[in-house]
């Protein structure tokens, strides 16, 4: 079985847009504690606290959404929700808002559907009935007509 290579970029999307709504935690962590200046969060002090939480939540979706694809709906659920609510923190440059919505919906898309890729089960058609049987069959299960081998 083949990983769909969608989750890694959802992953991707989702690490470098927590990384940057973290580092702009870290950047402006010496203004929160200025009487005078606050820094860029919306919501001063509670805005460095929610930018903190959603870049940390932000990597943890996009790392399980990756590590379990199947649950890509809820990670990416996760991812898109807290990559908004950075914006209270300035999102990390909004560029990390950006790239974490865009991965979160990545993964959603991914979850939503087979997230891993099967091989093509190898049918043919019956001349007689038009029933599909396997490639294996020598008569069709269906009418008894006896179909042509098909080499491997």
């Amino acid at each position: 079985m083949i990983r769909d290579s969608r989750i890694a970029v959802s992953f991707v999307f989702g690490l470098v847009g927590g990384i940057l709504i973290l580092l702009v935690s870290v950047i402006y962590l010496p203004y929160v504690f200025s009487p005078y200046y606050g820094g860029p969060f919306f919501l001063g002090g509670y805005g460095f606290v929610l930018g903190l939480v959603s870049g940390v939540l932000v990597l943890v979706g996009s790392s399980l959404g990756f590590v379990r694809p199947t649950q890509g709906v809820v990670w990416g659920i996760v991812t898109v929700v807290f990559g908004a609510l950075s914006i209270f923190s300035l999102g990390g440059f909004f560029i990390g808002m950006a790239l974490s919505i865009t991965g979160g919906a990545i993964a959603i898309v991914v979850g939503a559907g087979p997230g891993i890729v099967r091989e093509p089960i190898r049918q043919r058609a019956c001349t007689a009935c038009g029933m599909f049987l396997s490639i294996e069959y020598n008569h069709c299960p269906y009418c008894g007509h006896a179909v042509a081998q098909v080499p491997h």
